[in-house]
């Protein structure tokens, strides 16, 4: 399976939590996220109970996204595999440790921490599909 970011990666991900009802049960998620691997850079809007959309930005965009996440390709690979083999750290975790979520203020930092299980699910919906 692949770890590379890419946009059919991230749209796979969007389709697979906007048609899961367990996705809506955590809640409603209004926020842009910037993500960036190695040159790789999107914008995954979420809006209510879905991912909203995703596209391929450069890097002077990323004033559009609340907060960014930003890891090095050898991370996110990482951060991927063990997502899928369910022996990874969270988003939350890997913030704590190596400072992967970054933000223009200290408010826009409290919408990744208030938002990061119905990211994290996002995620790990990209993770098993590959």
């Amino acid at each position: 399976m692949s770890e590379n970011l890419s946009a059919r990666w991230l749209k796979k991900a969007q389709s697979d939590v906007n048609e899961d009802p367990a996705f809506r049960n955590l809640g409603s998620v209004d926020t842009s996220m910037g993500l960036k691997v190695g040159r790789s850079a999107f914008l995954v809007d979420f809006e209510g109970f879905t991912c909203h959309g995703v596209r391929k930005i450069d890097a002077k965009e990323f004033r559009d996204a609340d907060f960014l996440v930003e890891m090095s390709p050898d991370t996110w690979t990482r951060f991927v595999s063990g997502r899928r083999d369910g022996s990874g750290p969270t988003l939350a975790q890997l913030d704590t440790t190596e400072g992967i979520v970054k933000a223009e203020n200290p408010r826009k930092k409290l919408d990744f921490l208030r938002y990061q299980v119905s990211l994290q699910a996002f995620l790990d919906a990209g993770a098993r599909a590959g």
